[in-house]
């Protein structure tokens, strides 16, 4: 056998070999990553703001299980209590926003687009962050990385009691508290 024909084969058993124990990004990775937003009480109540950063852990989960109404509440909550002078936060409310524009669903409104410009087209006071988050290559990146996750299917839905979502009964959590059989 050809040098070139075993390496070929050698880098092909490596990739399988590797990307079957690459470890899947999982309910916990995705809970893990909701907790390291650093978010910020500003001007709204605090036990709203509690109680948004318990949902937001449900949510964010949600999202990566590919629930739209989930990604567009992740992109919201991301927004609302971003730190202004935190570029990344800005750039994963951008992210999310984006995602949702690009998902093909029926529930999408008017009102994802007004969203997407107060979220990716306005940029921070700190005029080196606006240069850091108007960088199209970096929301993309994230995107990508996004959508990756999402296809993988390794994140699944779970409840989310403060919307009446139950993972096993309803569709998705537009249809929370309606059940699979719901007629619309």
């Amino acid at each position: 056998m050809s040098t070139l024909m075993k390496t070929m084969l050698g880098a092909i058993a490596l990739t399988y070999c590797v990307s079957a124990h690459a470890q899947p990004f999982t309910n916990e990775d995705a809970i893990a990553e909701a907790k390291s937003y650093k978010f910020v009480l500003g001007y709204h109540k605090k036990s709203e703001f509690e109680k948004d950063q318990k949902m937001f852990i449900k949510e964010y989960q949600n999202a990566y299980a590919g629930d739209f109404t989930a990604q567009r509440n992740v992109a919201t909550f991301i927004w609302k209590y971003h730190d202004p002078r935190n570029t990344v936060s800005q750039i994963e409310a951008c992210a999310w926003q984006s995602l949702v524009l690009q998902i093909k669903s029926i529930y999408k409104n008017i009102f994802d687009d007004n969203e997407y410009g107060k979220m990716c087209e306005y940029f921070s006071p700190s005029e080196d962050a606006a240069q850091v988050y108007a960088s199209k290559p970096v929301i993309k990146k994230r995107i990508a990385e996004l959508k990756n996750i999402i296809n993988a299917h390794t994140v699944h839905l779970v409840d989310v009691e403060e919307l009446d979502f139950d993972a096993k009964r309803d569709h998705d959590e537009l249809h929370a508290g309606l059940g699979w059989d719901y007629k619309y």
